[in-house]
């Protein structure tokens, strides 16, 4: 590529020395004269063309686009004017396509430290994004923004599987929480929108309980109360049931608009027996949004969860 740019330069610089040279003039009697002019410009016009064969042959032989469009800038018109045009043309019509740009890499959304909870708060409200969380701890997770005052406001939680997309600013940071409202983690939003997995922290490892006093048979081991026995251990027992989570002493506790019924948390009713408010439940501002796209399993689990029944 190199030789052939500076090839190309040389061709460049002998053109313009060849348009410096005189052009001979015809030495005939009676300068001055008709016959003596008309001579001279037949001489000149073969000379011309002389320098223009040469120059296409050199331009041609380097075959650039630069060489081509060097000859076109001195030799603008006639026969070989036209040809040099022809092989730009096809120069042109082969070089290879410019690949588009690759697409930009999404955000990554900034993680801090709940140590630093009561330092950070929402600041402007001038750069837009979003943020998505995907719950994959297999935990309950509660989401509350960070205001401008430092407050915190529920905008619900995530049932292991389920995720999220919120429309935020650049300066708003989002606390992950427990379902009593310990902070897991706080994340800031970056300029690009950015997806969150909410993975399994070590706050979410049961805790092992005190063994209970050694007897004198060792394979009795009784656990307490919400523990069971695994592996020789006594471990805290993490399923509550559907739409619940249990806390860190072990009771089980319904998740928000949930109550316990029979053992059981089920959604809100009122006096009649129809639940309050079903469209609140989690997942149902996604499924209503895919239904209105033509997703008809998506209209299905909308009807049977998230509608009055």
């Amino acid at each position: 590529m190199t030789l052939r740019r500076d090839a190309t330069l040389l061709f460049v610089c002998w053109l313009v020395f060849s348009l410096t040279l005189p052009v001979p003039t015809a030495l005939t009697a009676g300068t001055g004269q008709p016959e003596a002019q008309g001579a001279a410009a037949a001489e000149s016009d073969e000379s011309r063309r002389a320098r223009a064969a040469a120059a296409f042959n050199s331009a041609k032989e380097l075959g650039t686009a630069e060489a081509w469009n060097a000859f076109l800038a001195n030799y603008p018109t006639g026969f070989h004017a036209d040809l040099a045009r022809a092989y730009l043309k096809k120069l042109t019509d082969q070089a290879p396509a410019v690949s588009p740009a690759a697409p930009a890499s999404s955000g990554k959304a900034q993680e801090l430290s709940c140590s630093e909870r009561n330092k950070v708060r929402s600041q402007n409200s001038d750069v837009p994004t979003k943020v998505t969380f995907v719950n994959t701890s297999g935990m309950y997770r509660s989401i509350q923004w960070i205001d401008f005052k430092g407050g915190l406001k529920d905008y619900g939680g995530l049932n292991p599987g389920d995720r999220v997309t919120l429309d935020t600013f650049v300066t708003h940071p989002w606390m992950i929480a427990t379902g009593p409202g310990d902070c897991l983690q706080i994340f800031m939003p970056d300029a690009r929108p950015a997806t969150v997995e909410l993975g399994r922290l070590a706050a979410d490892e049961p805790q092992t309980a005190p063994t209970a006093k050694k007897t004198l048979k060792k394979d009795t081991l009784v656990c307490a109360k919400n523990y069971k026995l695994r592996n020789g251990e006594c471990v805290l027992i993490q399923n509550c049931g559907t739409n619940a989570y249990r806390s860190a002493e072990g009771d089980c506790y319904c998740n928000k608009n949930y109550v316990m019924s029979n053992g059981k948390c089920v959604w809100k009713q009122d006096k009649k027996g129809f639940e309050v408010a079903p469209w609140k439940k989690s997942g149902c501002t996604a499924w209503k949004a895919q239904c209105s796209q033509g997703n008809n399993k998506a209209c299905g689990q909308y009807e049977a969860n998230c509608q009055v029944n």
